[in-house]
């Protein structure tokens, strides 16, 4: 029962995507140094423990996106900072939106990371807790939604990454940031 509700309130839970179509340009401000796993219970997370969950669940993103002849998504270090930056910061804050404590979307966050190389950049967030195997809950509940599954499965991205945080009651909180190379 309570893995149901869990899973009904993800589901209720996640945000529209966003797609910002426009050009990326600012001055960045380079943060890559602070995206660092958060603190557990039992101790802290291993970024090789969270990598291999991000990694999983873009292979299963992958896997879908070949189910209907589309090309993979390409893995992005640059876009895996910006999206582990603001898994972090929604595990550290307990809140869940694409829009963060500061009042910044995707595109903001991108900017202060560096990246300018895009035409387009979108952006799909999960959260849950309870489940075995989180990779493939989020990855589910993504393709449960019209508009996530409509930013996993659109041919237009090239460059994708998945940044995970882990609570210290046990949540999970993915981040996929999408970009569309000029």
């Amino acid at each position: 029962m309570k893995q149901a509700l869990t899973a009904f309130a993800t589901l209720l839970l996640l945000i529209i995507p966003i797609q910002a179509q426009r050009s990326i340009s600012s001055d960045g401000v380079a943060l890559a140094a602070i995206v660092r796993p958060v603190r557990l219970d039992s101790g802290e997370a291993t970024a090789a423990a969270l990598a291999k969950i991000e990694h999983r669940t873009f292979e299963l993103i992958n896997e879908k996106r070949a189910e209907i002849g589309l090309p993979p998504l390409k893995w992005n270090d640059e876009l895996a900072n910006v999206a582990r930056f603001h898994s972090r910061h929604m595990a550290e804050l307990n809140f869940f939106s694409h829009k963060d404590t500061d009042g910044l979307m995707v595109n903001d966050r991108a900017d202060k990371f560096g990246i300018h190389d895009g035409r387009a950049i979108g952006e799909n967030i999960a959260f849950n807790r309870g489940y075995a195997d989180p990779a493939a809950m989020a990855t589910s509940n993504w393709m449960e939604s019209r508009n996530h599954r409509e930013n996993l499965l659109s041919p237009d991205w090239t460059d994708s990454a998945i940044g995970l945080a882990l609570a210290s009651d046990g949540s999970y909180y993915f981040t996929q940031v999408f970009l569309l190379i000029k």
